[in-house]
């Protein structure tokens, strides 16, 4: 089940969000190509824009019951985006020797996986 302070530090704030169990299957991304897209810089699946029509929500929840890893999240509506700890995905990316980096309003909080 995806974990709120593990999201990506990139998905938009609203209900879905991706976590750190992204495998990049692609199963999300082709399931809603209008709401979530990859990041080519970290290969991370992220919601790149909140599902609106009755469409889109069918499409990402279609993804959500699809993910192999359970890495896509819907409860993101019950959690301040600002004020949540997020999980350092500076210190992943480290792990990684890449030069991505990430910004957030969010509290860092330590690394919780890989």
């Amino acid at each position: 089940m995806a974990t709120f302070q593990d999201r990506y530090p990139i998905n938009v704030p609203g209900r879905y969000y991706i976590d750190a169990q992204c495998t990049d299957c692609d199963l999300c991304r082709e399931c809603a190509p209008r709401c979530i897209t990859r990041d080519n810089r970290f290969g991370q699946s992220y919601v790149f824009k909140q599902p609106e029509t009755e469409e889109e929500i069918a499409m990402v929840q279609f993804g959500v019951e699809g993910c192999p890893t359970e890495g896509v999240g819907k409860d993101g509506d019950q959690f301040d985006w600002n004020t949540n700890p997020i999980g350092d995905w500076n210190e992943i990316a480290k792990r990684y020797h890449t030069d991505v980096s990430f910004e957030s309003k969010a509290p860092v909080a330590p690394v919780q996986w890989g």
